[in-house]
This record gives structure tokens, sequence and C-alpha cells, in this order.
């Protein structure tokens, strides 16, 4: 082939756009269209990118990584399934829509617009960004299933969500109750405890009684929620408090008079401030519970806006006005004992930053500690029994416990385990417009208009679950539908399933469930990772994938997260059209690993722009060099080079594989650039120029051909245009994964080959220090032992070529004279420097490398003398360290030698 045909330079943005074109042409991200007959499936659903904006490099990230999984398992045979889509993002959405609306000038978009205007707007927006998400995917040469696209408020997932609610109500896991819950007053609306964020900051921590004469000092950092306590909690071995427990005291705390009991908790801490807790059941999670266990009374004194309620003084504040207050008169007053300053946690909105107030509300809840039938079969949870007796809790612990689901990394489960092993009752109500309504409706009494019919109200069912409007069956009354929506994670929760086609139990359900690995950032482990497995354990009683694995954030060069405020955020897409899809990807992979947070710089990309023009110029080479290009099935290596080549091949393929199938990918595609450049184009494009032959031909292309096809799942696009230069009719999209030809395997070859590559690069050494110019030949003596001299022998040519040696004459006695020489595995180098360097400088350097020689054997001898070392060493190390120091003592003796040769 004629080298015009392929261009010096690779440039992506000619080649990519048409080549994904090609692709979803094809119709082979369509696992039903892949050819020959696929027995074992493979499916990764995509984590559906919320309709909130553009994608980022941690969503590229993850399509890089998907992507390798997908068309490594296509390639293998299996009927792989990625299956796209995208997350409606509830509040996250809704938030996004308000504050464009608010910025266009509308200052209270909801209530200007109403529901249904308002929703149109929110859904023009997840549209438009849909499209947009949709464009990057295919940048990034995803090869996702597009005609399986799903969005989770679509129709389809809107009939699973509602099936799932009635399947967990009529088994008594959905209920509506007062809760305290977590409420952000900016967004109206509650969030359940994985939506929050925690930031750290400065608050004064109050000592000081309710009032003069109550006889127990509490401590809180807010002392405005005080209005709201019904008990003071001590331990119950605390000694200082046992003459209260159990008494009712009256109090008047700053005008409000209080009815405080005194109860034992073993939940307080006796060393936190002065060992008794002020107990706000309405505004606090714990000592909700604590009251729940208590039997104590609920005192609501925060409004759904912030502001103070049901306490005449402060009715009205908000509560920092009300703190502020309170200091104030309790400091007027002479209570308060002490003050501190102390760094604490703050809860706040992970929208918008706004403190979360815990309120309690009628909200809907799922039970995850009652008990329900298990609903899958005899061990389709090993362990679990057809009707055992579950709950939610306890199979979210199991699979994971069990490894029936493997998290990856490992040291993940611990953070699994902590969450679940503390999970409370999921909050799934939100109090906002967009998002999946509840499927709940209830009664309108009032609205009957046949006569007589008012009667038979009370045998109306007040309440009914239902996706549409029901009818009463004993009046003409009209229901209405519950105006929450659910929590997003609801519906992202069944997202391995009603992708697939559930409630109805289709083809597709049955051959890609349980998916096999669920791939997505740490930061959502426990609000999606364990809400899929809450939900497929329990409606399907299956695992919803067989492996979880987590990447890490994607931050600058400096380690720092990429933010808009701080000007490091690294897009994507301008990458992409300034180097191109592959090499982003690989900056993506390379050097990442599972579970830890990656630096990227664009020099990084850069670098691997670079690597992917190398590909193709190798390529390049081989297809101008070749007589004939053809897909080449078998080998026959020849020489030792051959034989070199085709074991380093063989290797590396099973490594890349072994790395492949445990989600190694960095480590994969380290070795895989390793053999490619350092091996396959800096040693064996250049020996095939010397003995250039018709086998050499064939082994040129039966190594590219393995290179391009383990290259193709990080590399796609390169890998796919360098591939048509085969001028088959079938796309590198679908090729064969290469086979380990373990036969192919030859130590003694690589051992062999090794000596000629250490005697080429120690001539090159030489030849670079004393700055011999490139086209001036040199004159080599070698001493060596018979076995290594005859390899040399037969490589003669090869060495000579590459080391640009004029003669290499074989001696049996260190010769004298202008030398510079070298010792490797036994073969003692001479490069003859004859009229090319200054002597004086040349015995300098031989006198100090000589220092510096018997410096490490004294350091060696000094190891292998130690009788403790030798007794606990392995004998393996104590070899290798006799070894060296044996090369060390004969470098030592050729080196003196050549310093007396002068």
């Amino acid at each position: 082939m004629s080298e015009k045909e392929m261009p010096k330079a690779y440039e992506a943005d000619q080649y990519e756009d048409d080549i994904y074109a090609a692709w979803e042409k094809s119709g082979f991200f369509n696992p039903d269209n892949l050819p020959g007959e696929r027995k074992e499936s493979f499916t990764i659903v995509l984590p559906p990118p919320n309709v909130t904006g553009v994608l980022h490099m941690g969503h590229a990230a993850m399509l890089a990584i998907e992507d390798i999984m997908i068309r490594f398992e296509r390639m293998r045979g299996k009927k792989a399934l990625w299956l796209p889509g995208t997350d409606h993002a509830a509040i996250a959405t809704q938030t996004k829509v308000e504050k464009l609306l608010i910025k266009d000038g509308m200052e209270d978009p909801r209530t200007t617009l109403g529901r249904e205007n308002f929703l149109e707007k929110v859904e023009e927006f997840a549209s438009n960004s849909h499209d947009v998400i949709v464009s990057q995917a295919k940048k990034m040469g995803a090869s996702l299933d597009w005609s399986r696209e799903a969005y989770t408020l679509d129709k389809d997932r809107n009939n699973a969500v509602n099936a799932v609610f009635k399947m967990m109500y009529d088994d008594g896991l959905i209920y509506r109750g007062h809760r305290v819950i977590n409420w952000c007053p900016r967004c109206k609306s509650t969030l359940a405890d994985d939506e929050l964020e925690h930031k750290e900051g400065n608050a004064k921590l109050y000592t000081f009684k309710y009032d003069s004469d109550f006889p127990i000092s509490i401590s809180t950092t807010r002392p405005e929620t005080k209005y709201g306590d019904t008990a003071v909690a001590v331990h119950p071995d605390d000694d200082r408090y046992k003459e209260y427990v159990g008494k009712e005291i009256k109090v008047n705390f700053l005008g409000q008079d209080l009815n405080i009991q005194v109860v034992a908790d073993k939940a307080v801490d006796m060393d936190f401030g002065t060992g008794a807790l002020g107990v706000t059941p309405a505004h606090s999670h714990t000592d909700a519970d604590m009251a729940r266990v208590h039997g104590l009374k609920s005192v609501h004194v925060i409004s759904e806006d912030g502001l103070m309620i049901n306490v005449e003084s402060v009715v009205g504040m908000t509560v920092k006005e009300a703190r502020k207050y309170a200091v104030s008169k309790l400091s007027e007053k002479g209570l308060i004992e002490h003050e501190e300053d102390i760094v604490h946690n703050l809860s706040v909105c992970y929208r918008c930053e706004e403190t979360i107030e815990p309120l309690p509300m009628l909200q809907w809840f799922i039970d995850v500690n009652k008990k329900f039938s298990f609903k899958g079969e005899d061990d389709s949870i090993k362990g679990i029994k057809a009707n055992q007796e579950v709950t939610l809790k306890l199979l979210m612990q199991h699979v994971v416990r069990t490894d029936q689901i493997n998290i990856i990394p490992g040291q993940f489960e611990k953070t699994y385990f902590h969450w679940i092993d503390n999970l409370r009752d999921w909050n799934i109500s939100r109090q906002i417009w967009f998002g999946h309504r509840v499927p709940v409706w209830y009664h309108d009494k009032v609205s009957v208009t046949k006569k007589g019919e008012e009667n038979l109200v009370d045998q109306c069912k007040e309440m009914i679950v239902s996706s549409d409007e029901p009818k009463c069956e004993f009046c003409d009354a009209k229901f209405f539908q519950d105006p929450d929506t659910l929590d997003t994670w609801f519906s992202s929760g069944i997202w391995t399933f009603s992708t697939l086609g559930w409630p109805n139990q289709t083809d597709d359900l049955k051959t890609f469930h349980p998916t096999n690995v669920l791939e997505t950032g740490y930061d959502i482990l426990f609000p999606w990772v364990a809400r899929m497995i809450l939900m497929t354990t329990y409606v399907l009683g299956t695992v919803p994938f067989k492996e979880t694995y987590l990447h890490g954030l994607v931050r600058d060069e400096k380690g720092r997260k990429m933010s808009k405020s701080l000007g490091n955020a690294i897009n994507p897409l301008e990458m992409i059209k300034k180097y191109g899809a592959d090499a982003t990807r690989l900056s993506l992979v390379i050097g990442v690993t599972a579970g830890n947070d990656s630096k990227l710089s664009e020099s990084k990309i850069g670098g691997y722009r670079n690597f992917t023009n190398k590909l193709w110029n190798i390529s390049r080479y081989v297809f101008s060099s070749v007589d004939s290009i053809e897909i080449v099935e078998s080998v026959n290596p020849v020489t030792l080079s051959d034989k070199w080549v085709l074991s380093r091949l063989a290797e590396v393929s099973k490594k890349v594989e072994l790395h492949l199938e445990k989600h190694e990918f960095s480590q994969a595609g380290e070795k895989l650039r390793e053999f490619t450049w350092a091996e396959f184009a800096d040693w064996y494009l250049e020996i095939s120029k010397i003995q250039k032959n018709e086998n050499t031909d064939k082994i040129l292309l039966y190594t590219l051909e393995s290179i391009l096809s383990q290259w193709h799942p990080f590399m796609p696009f390169v890998t796919e245009q360098v591939y048509k230069q085969f001028g088959l009719p079938n796309m590198m999209l679908i090729n064969k994964w290469p086979e380990v030809n373990g036969s192919k395997t030859n130590t003694e070859a690589e051992t062999d080959f090794k000596i000629i590559q250490n005697l080429i690069s120690s001539i090159r050494n030489i030849r670079a220090e004393y700055n011999v110019e490139h086209k001036k030949e040199v004159s080599v003596l070698i001493k060596t032992s018979n076995k290594q001299r005859t390899i040399i022998e037969n490589e003669k040519s090869i060495v000579m070529s590459l080391a640009k040696v004029s003669n290499i004459e074989f001696v049996d006695e260190s010769p004298k004279g202008a030398f510079s020489s070298t010792v490797i595995s036994g073969v003692e180098v001479y490069v003859s420097l004859e009229g090319l360097i200054d002597i004086q400088k040349e015995k300098n350097r031989l006198q100090k490398e000589i220092d510096l020689t018997e410096k490490y054997i004294s350091g060696l001898e000094k190891k292998l003398s130690n009788k403790e070392f030798l007794n606990k060493a392995p004998k393996n190390i104590v070899d290798k360290l006799t070894s060296q120091k044996e090369d060390a003592e004969l470098k030592i003796s050729t080196l003196k030698s050549q310093l007396l040769s002068f």
C-alpha cells in the first residue's frame, strides 16, 4: 500500500462523526442485531445523567469506563447491551428552571404560571438538555443501544413507579405518617438523609438553665428550639441526675410554660456539655426517636418558612433572630452559665445550600424494618427461601454480605454497611411539582351532587392507591390526587428492571436481568446503588447487578474539585474537538484506579493525542511495508525476533484480558501501551526493515490486528479507521477479541532476545554518552560465554544495523586501548573510541564508576554477611543479591582492566 493512502498525522475531527454514524447505521449497538450465536448476555444500564445541563468530565469518565466494558464483552461474543437513559432529577431540574425564570424577571414562577404551565417550562428545558446530553455521549464514542433509550419520567417508567408503589402499599411497607423529616425552607420540600450536605462551621455552645428554679443545666447550640422542649434526657449511669429521673418539672422558659420530664436514655453522652440533653421531639431526628421510646409529647415551634410559631414572644422571627433574642434574654436573667466556641457540621440542602430544618410533617415513607414475604423463588437470592419473612434492610445487608453483589473497590463495603445498618425509614414524598405524582387519591365528600348520596359517604373509601382517578362505588363524588411527588431516587431505584419492560414479563427482562455490573461514582453509593438494591430485591426477589464498580471524582491537576468559581473546569467537548475522543478517553482511564479521585490536565490529554498518532503511524508503516494487506489467521515464527514478538504478544494479551475481566482498566492500558510502543514499534518494526520477507509481513499484520483489537475498547475511533485498511466488509466494532495463543509463549526466546536488546542498548548508550554522530559507525569487541556468543552471532546483522556498528569481533581477553566498556548479564561490551574521545576525561569517568560500583558491592556484602537477614530472607531474594554482587564484581574487573589499558 502507498503511504499516501494514510496521511502522516491522524486528525480525529476528520473521521469521528462519520465513524459514529456508520456504527449507528450498522445497528450493532443493539444486541439483537449482533452477528453469530450469542448465548451469554452482558448488560450495563447507564447511570442516567440529570437533565439539568451538559455533561462534565465525571460523566465523560463514566462513559469511557462503561464503553470499555461493553466493547470488550461485545468482541468476546456476548449479547452485549448498554442501555441508555436520562434522569428527570426532580428537585434539581425544578430548582434550575425556577432560577432561570427568576433571572428573566419572574418573581415567583410557580405562583405566576400555575402547576401545568410551570411544568411545561420544566419539560421544555429537560427536553433541550436531553438532546445535548445524547449528542455529547455520541461524541465520546459511547456504543449505547439508543433504540432502548429510557427516561425516568416517561410513560413506561411512570407505569412501573405506580406498580411498585401499590405493591409496597399493599404489603404495608409504604405508609403515611407524621414524622420528623429534613425540610428545606428555600425549596419548600423534604429531603432524604443522603440528599443533605454537611458544611463545617463555627458555632456557640450555650450552657444554661430553663429558669432559676430548674435543677439541671443543659447545653445546646440552638437555644431557640428550647421553646419546644418536652423533656431532659440523661444517661442512666449518671449519678448526678438519678434523683430527678422519672419526675416532671414545670418551668417557665423566657415566658413560655413548659412541662419537662426527666428521662434516662443510653443515647446521651455523659461527657458532652453537662451530660443533660434538652429534648425537642419536633425539631430533631434523634429527639423524635427518643420521644417515641419514652412517650414524650411533641411541640412544633418552627414553620415550613423557617419562622418561629406558637411562641408569642418570638412569633414571626427567623430562627437566627429567635436565637439572638433567646440568648440576650437568658443573659439578662443570669441563666447562662457558660459559652464555648465549637466547630460543628451544619446540614444544608444539596441544591440551594439553605440550612435544613428538621420538622414534623405528614409525609409518605417506606418502612425498612417491616417484615414481608419474600417475592422471589427459593434461592433466587441465595440463602433466602420463597415466602420467607424478611425486611428491606435485611435483604440489603444479606446480598452484599454474602457476596451476591461485589462492591469494587472492597473498602466501600464498610461505607455501605454504615449506611444500611443505621438506615431509617425512607421519606419518599416531595413538595415539588416536577416528578412522579404520588399515585394516591382522596375522596372529596363535598363534591357529591346526586340527591340522597350524601348519606352514603361514610361507606366510601377515603383514600385509594391508583395510577388513574378512581370512581366511587357508592356516590358520584370526585377524587383529588395527592399533590406531592415522589423522591427522584424512587424511579431511579427501579432503573435496572423498569428499563427492560417491567411490570411486563418481557424477553428483555428474562435475557438481560440481573445486569452484570453497575458502574457509577462512589458519591452515590447510598442514594442510588443502595436504593436499587432495596427496590430490586423487594420487587423481583433478585439482585439488580452482580458487581458495582465505583469510580472517583475527576479533579484538576492540583487535586482541586473542578468548578466554575475556580475556573478550572475542563470541558470534555472542547477536549474532543482539540485532541480527539480517543485521547480524551485514555486520559480518564490510564493512571486511574477504582474508587480513587484522579487528577486531569489538558497536557495529559495532549499526551494521549500523541500516542493516538503513534498508533496511527505504526499502522501506516505496517501497511506501507508489506506486499499484501490481509487478515492473518496464524503465523509461524522463524527468527529469534519473530519468536520474541509473538511470545510477548501472547503474554501481554493474556494479561490485558485478565485485567479487563477484573475491571483493572489502567493496568490493561499501561501493559498494552508498553508493548505497542516500547516493544512492537521500537524493536520489531525496526528489525522488520532488516529481515524483510513474506513471513515478517505476516507477523507484522497478525500483531497489528491483535493490537488494534485490544485497543478498540479504549480507542474506538482510531482503531476503527485503521481497521478499514484491511478492506473487509465488517467493522472493528464486532471484530472477534483475540484469542490468547499460549503456544506462542516462548520464555527461552524472550531470554535470548533480551541479550540482543541489552547489547544494542548498551552500544547506543555509549554512543550517546560520547556524542558519536548518528551516521558514524563504531567497532565493537565482545567477551562472553559460548552460548551468548552463539546468540549474538546469529543476530549479528540486527545488532550492527540497529546499533550502527561497522564490525563485531569476539575476544577472550579484555582489550587495551581507547575503549568504553560495560557489562550486562555476563556480556562484556567494548566500544572502540579511537579518535572519538578525550582520554583523560574517560579515565576520570572510569575511576568514578569504579568507586560507585565498589560502594555498591560493599553494601551487598554487608547484607549478605548478616546472619539475621539470611535466616529471614526468602531464598530467591538471597540468590538475586548474590547474582547482583557477582555481576558487579565482574563489572569492577572490566572497568579496572579498561582503566589500565589507557
